[in-house]
C-alpha cells in the first residue's frame, strides 16, 4: 500500500509503511539465500555428473523399471 509519491530531480519515489518495507526486505533476503542454495545444488550436481565412478542409466530404462 503506497502512502504517497515523492518526486526528486524527475525521479519518482513511493512512500510505504515501514512494516511493508521490512516484509519486502525479508522476501529479498529469502530470494538471495534461495539463489545461493540453488547455485550450490547445481554445482554439486555437475560435480556428481563428472564423477567417472558414478553409474548412470538411461531415462527409458528408468521408466521401464518404475513402470511409468
Amino acid at each position: 500500500m503506497t502512502v504517497g509519491t515523492l518526486e526528486i530531480d524527475g525521479r519518482k519515489f513511493r512512500i510505504i509503511p515501514e512494516d511493508e518495507y521490512k516484509t519486502i526486505q525479508a522476501a529479498m533476503r529469502w530470494q538471495q539465500r534461495q539463489a545461493k542454495q540453488d547455485a550450490a545444488d547445481i554445482a554439486q550436481a555437475q560435480r556428481r555428473l563428472k564423477d567417472p565412478k558414478r553409474k548412470t542409466i538411461s531415462l527409458a530404462r528408468l521408466k521401464a523399471e518404475l513402470r511409468l
